[in-house]
C-alpha cells in the first residue's frame, strides 16, 4: 500500500465522515455514525499533528467545527440518568433515539428534543480539553481561544474537583440509575475488558491508567495559557499535575516479565487491576513539547520492552489490546478489547515511540499495523488475528460487526501516510 494511496484513502474517509456537527466516529450506516467526544478529540489531535507540517485548511475547518460542537454539548447540570455533570464533556450525541433505543432491554435517557446526550466516558473531558489546546496552539487563533475559554475553565474545574475527591480521575456507574449507559467508561469500554477471571466487575470507582496520562498532560498544557489569563488558577493546575504524577508513579506500576510496566487500572479500593494491556504505552503519547509525560523517565525503556513481548505484539498485526497471558484473553472474533487489535491504539503508541526516540521500534510497529489495513483495504475499527494466522473482522455474540470506516483509524492512517 503506497503512501499516496494511504493519503487519499484516509483523507477521503475523514471528509466523508463529516456532518454539520463535525467528524462522526464512523459512517452513518454503521454503529457510531454520530459525534463521540473521545473519538472526535483523538481524531482531531491526529489531524493537527499532520497539519503542523502538511497544512490542510479543509480538515482544519472540520476540526474547528467539531470542537465548537463539543463545547456546545458540554454538560451544564447534574443528571444521574445520562452521566451529565457541569463542565463534563459529552461521550455520545445521537439525533435519533428511536433507532438506537430499539430492542434495548434498558433504553438510554432521551432529552426533551428527542436526542440522546450521554456523558458516560471518563476521558472525553481531558481529551477534548487537550484538542482545544492543540487547535489554538497550531492556529494561534485568539478569537477562538476567547470563545472557548469559559468552557475550558469549567472542564478543568471538573477535573480538579474529581482529583481532589479521589486522587485520580475515576468513574463509576450509579446504582440508582434507571436508564441504560456504559458500565465501563474508558476507551476499552466493553464490560468484558474489565471483568475479573471470576466474571465480575471490580468495585467502583475505576481509575484507568491511560486516563491519568491524558489528565496530567491537559493540566500542564493549559497551565501555560492561564499564566496570562488567571495566574492563580495556573498555579493550581500545575500543582494538581505535580501531585498526580507523584501519586501515579507510586500506584500504577508493577513488575511483569522482570520489567516495569503499568496495570490496567485501580479499583475503588485503590487496589491494582493487574491485567496486562496495551494501554500503559499510551502514557508515552501524552508527552509535552519539552519531552515529559506522567511516567517517570526511568521506567520508559521497560514499558517499551514489555509492550513488544510476544504476548502483546504480533509482527504482522501490531500490539494487542490485551495480553494472551491474561485470564480474560479472548482469541475469537467476539473479542472487542480482550486481545483484538485496534489501529488507533497502535497509532498512539507509535507516536509515543517516535517522541521518545524509539525509532526502530516505531518503524516495526508501523509496518505491523499497516499489514492488516492493506488486507482489509479500509480504515477498519478493529480486527482479530485468527489461530491460523488470518485476519478476521470483529463479530459480537449477537452478530454485530465492527465498523469498516472509523474516524480515528482514518486519522491514524493519515498520520502514518505523512510520517
Amino acid at each position: 500500500m503506497s503512501s499516496d494511496y494511504l493519503r487519499q484513502l484516509s483523507y477521503q474517509c475523514l471528509v466523508d465522515l463529516c456532518s454539520e456537527e463535525g467528524i462522526n466516529a464512523s459512517s452513518l450506516s454503521e454503529a457510531y455514525g454520530c459525534i463521540f467526544g473521545r473519538d472526535s478529540a483523538i481524531t482531531i489531535l491526529k489531524i493537527l499533528k499532520v497539519h503542523t507540517h502538511v497544512p490542510n485548511q479543509k480538515l482544519l475547518d472540520i476540526c474547528k467545527q467539531t470542537l465548537l460542537t463539543l463545547v456546545a454539548l458540554q454538560g451544564q447540570k447534574q443528571n444521574i440518568e445520562n452521566g451529565e455533570e457541569d463542565g463534563k464533556f459529552i461521550h455520545e450525541y445521537r439525533k435519533n433515539h428511536k433507532i438506537f433505543n430499539a430492542n434495548r432491554k434498558t433504553p438510554w435517557f432521551v432529552q426533551e428534543d428527542g436526542t440522546i446526550k450521554n456523558y458516560d466516558s471518563v476521558d472525553s473531558t481531558p481529551l477534548t480539553l487537550l484538542a482545544l489546546y492543540r487547535y489554538w496552539e497550531v492556529t494561534q487563533d485568539d478569537t477562538f481561544l476567547l470563545r472557548v475559554l469559559p468552557s475550558v475553565t469549567k472542564g478543568l474545574r471538573w477535573i480538579r474537583a474529581r482529583l481532589a475527591k479521589d486522587a485520580f480521575l475515576a468513574y463509576e456507574f450509579p446504582k440508582t440509575r434507571l436508564y441504560g449507559g456504559l458500565k465501563v467508561q474508558s476507551w476499552t469500554d466493553s464490560v468484558d475488558s474489565l471483568l475479573t477471571k471470576d466474571g465480575v466487575l471490580p468495585p467502583y470507582p475505576i481509575a484507568p491508567i491511560e486516563v491519568q496520562a491524558y489528565v496530567w498532560l491537559t493540566l500542564v498544557e493549559w497551565n501555560h495559557v492561564y499564566m496570562t489569563q488567571d495566574n492563580a488558577f495556573a498555579v493550581q493546575l500545575l500543582s494538581s499535575a505535580k501531585q498526580l504524577k507523584k501519586k501515579f508513579n507510586q500506584a500504577f506500576l508493577i513488575k511483569s516479565k522482570n520489567l516495569f510496566y503499568g496495570v490496567q487500572a485501580l479499583d475503588g479500593n485503590k487496589h491494582q487491576i493487574p491485567t496486562i494491556t496495551g494501554n500503559p504505552l499510551i502514557c508515552l503519547w501524552a508527552t509535552t513539547r519539552k519531552k515529559e509525560c506522567i511516567l517517570e523517565e526511568a521506567y520508559i525503556a521497560d514499558f517499551v520492552k514489555r509492550g513488544l513481548q510476544d504476548d502483546l505484539f504480533e509482527p504482522d498485526a501490531g500490539i494487542r489490546t490485551m495480553s494472551t497471558l491474561s485470564a480474560t484473553f479472548n482469541p475469537l472474533p467476539t473479542s472487542y478489547h480482550n486481545g483484538s487489535f485496534w489501529p488507533i491504539l497502535n497509532s498512539l503508541i507509535y507516536e509515543g515511540l517516535i517522541t521518545w526516540n524509539f525509532q526502530q521500534e516505531a518503524a516495526i510497529l508501523k509496518q505491523a499495523s499497516l499489514s492488516p489495513i492493506q488486507y482489509f483495504g479500509c480504515p477498519i475499527e478493529l480486527y482479530i488475528k485468527g489461530v491460523d494466522g488470518s485476519f478476521l473482522e470483529y463479530k459480537s455474540p449477537f452478530g454485530k460487526s465492527g465498523c469498516r470506516f472509523q474516524a480515528w483509524t482514518a486519522a491514524a492512517l493519515f498520520e502514518w501516510a505523512h510520517s
